[in-house]
């Protein structure tokens, strides 16, 4: 792989709620018939909410950076910015799974984005943010990482956050 791959695809279905302050799995349902289903995950206003992701590192990985975006929407018509931390951390040989893993410790790319106008349920593809290698653990090829969205409700968007994917791409 090089700089411009794709590594990962994190979908809502993919993901694994928090013990606590997890944003929901929900759906949007479009008009057609019969309907059909758009999952996202349910990143509430007033409430900082999480969702993790459990991913291997591709053999193809060349070892650089990543660049992040994510696609959602909004339950109403806000049109203040959305901020979206992305957090990750490399789960080491030998690590003690019962331990603090200290992802809320990991150093955050925040991803700042503002909705399309009359934004009510409309896909929106967020700008960019980049995580340095050290900042991802240090990954190598096989190595297992946790990535962890959550919502920074200092947000000016009064709406939930529709979280429909995020999109990791090697830097």
């Amino acid at each position: 792989m090089s700089s411009g791959d794709t590594l990962f695809i994190l979908t809502p279905q993919g993901s694994v709620g928090t013990s606590a302050n997890a944003a929901s799995l929900d759906t949007i349902a479009d008009a057609s018939t019969p309907t059909t289903f758009i999952p996202v995950l349910d990143f509430d206003a007033t409430t900082a909410e999480h969702r993790d992701w459990h991913v291997i590192v591709p053999s193809q990985y060349a070892g650089g950076g990543f660049t992040i975006s994510w696609k959602g929407g909004t339950d109403n018509t806000s049109v203040g910015t959305f901020i979206l931390a992305i957090r990750c951390i490399n789960v080491a040989d030998a690590t003690i799974m019962t331990g603090d893993l200290a992802i809320d410790g990991a150093t955050a790319t925040l991803i700042t984005d503002t909705p399309p106008a009359t934004p009510i349920n409309k896909l929106n593809y967020s700008t960019t943010g980049t995580m340095t290698h050290s900042n991802a653990g240090s990954p190598s090829a096989g190595d297992y990482l946790i990535f962890r969205a959550s919502r920074d409700v200092s947000d000016t968007n009064t709406g939930d956050l529709q979280l429909a994917e995020i999109l990791i791409i090697e830097s």
